[in-house]
Order: C-alpha cells, then structure tokens, then sequence
C-alpha cells in the first residue's frame, strides 16, 4: 500500500512510522526541513514544500496514492486546500486530523473519509481507564457503543462462553481472548475454553451494559497491564 501522509509533527510521524514498520511506502510532505531531516529513515520518499500548492501535489502524490493523511489539524485553512487539491487528483480515500466537531463536518461536506480526533480519543481512552481499573482499552464505536478491553469478571473464572452465553445474555460480542501471561491473542475465541485468571476480553457492546461488567471485574482488584 502506497500511502501520502501531510505533515510531520507528532501524529503524522507517528503515523508514518507505523505504517513503514508494517512494510507499506509511505510518502511526505512537511514544511519544516528540520523534520523532513529528522524522520527520513521512517519515510519512503520525503518533500518538504507546500501541501496546498496543487502543482507540487501533482507531483508527488500521483494516481497511485492509495490513501491519504492530512495530519496538520492546527490550520483548518491548509486541510480543506489540501483536502480539494488531492480530489482533484483523484485520490480517493482521505483521512484528515481535526480539533472541533465544526471542523469535521466542514470536511465531511468536501468528501473527506474520515475526520480524526486523535486527542479526544486518547483523552476518552485514558478517562476510562482511570475510572475503571478493569478496562485496559477502550475505543468508542458508536453512540453510547465501544470496544474495550477488560479483565475477567470473578464469577466468569473456570467458566467457557458456550456456557456464559454473553451474546445472548448481555448482547456482548466477545471479540478476542488474551493471555497477559503470554500475550497470545485468540481471534476469534475458542467458546468451549474455560477462562482463566490471567485471561482478558475484547468485548463490543452498549456501554451502561460494558459498565455493570466491568463492576465485577474491579472487584478483583487487578491492575492494567
């Protein structure tokens, strides 16, 4: 995957990285020369210029750009003039860093994939961890929806999902098991396998429901790993 990435402050490279420690090509554009410099190992190919002059956009970003990331959420001005001039190159898939709910739906109305809050979803994260010990990831789906990582609850111990019926208990789709003994992830999970201590759910569901369960799991007093 061929992906362009606009900016390189802290969520760009970030994203750049891990997209480069994943194997796929990643390419930049970054006014600051300073870190065009100082992220070259972790880029493909790395300009630094103007990511709103469409002349230097052609160049870089062709048609073959599967994706897109206009990481500069700070200047909205520079998001939309970026967000227009790469559909004007026909690059499809956009994603762009935003910090208001106005924002979004500016860029929503440009056609733009997604809009991303990267603080207010690691804010949400960490407010729910803090909250409850037994949640040790948490993230939002959906109105009043989330994916979380939780604990065990104690009374779920030596207990198989075939026999804890969650789906149809407690409208819960279990997505995972993880042993934090071994951090072996089993996806999907074995629903005859008794659960074990050490065990920890990725869960998906309504979260007053995710709430309650996670009461049970805090009374065990087990710390996030």
């Amino acid at each position: 995957m061929r992906v362009l990435v606009i900016g390189l402050g802290a969520f760009g490279f970030w994203f750049a990285r891990t997209m480069r420690e994943m194997g796929h090509e990643v390419i930049a554009i970054e006014r600051d020369e300073g870190l065009v410099d100082r992220h070259a190992e972790w880029i493909s190919r790395a300009v630094a210029g103007d990511a709103t002059d469409p002349a230097l956009l052609e160049r870089v970003a062709t048609s073959d750009v599967d994706a897109a990331v206009i990481a500069t959420g700070e200047n909205l001005s520079t998001t939309i003039l970026a967000s227009m001039a790469l559909r004007d190159l026909g690059v499809r898939e956009i994603y762009a860093k935003v910090r208001s709910v106005n924002a979004a739906r500016a860029l929503d109305r440009l056609g733009v994939t997604e809009a991303v809050f990267p603080e207010r979803d690691a804010g949400a994260r960490l407010a729910h961890r803090i909250i409850s010990r037994a949640v040790l990831d948490y993230t939002p789906i959906g109105e009043g929806f989330s994916m979380q990582e939780i604990t065990i609850p104690e009374d779920w111990i030596g207990h198989s999902l075939l026999e804890l019926e969650p789906r149809k208990k407690l409208r819960l789709q279990i997505v995972a098991v993880r042993d934090a003994l071994t951090d072996k992830l089993t996806l999907p999970p074995d629903p005859a396998a008794k659960l074990k201590p050490s065990d920890s759910l990725l869960v998906a569901g309504q979260d007053d429901v995710l709430e309650k369960l996670n009461t049970h799991s805090e009374r065990r007093g087990r710390k996030p790993r």
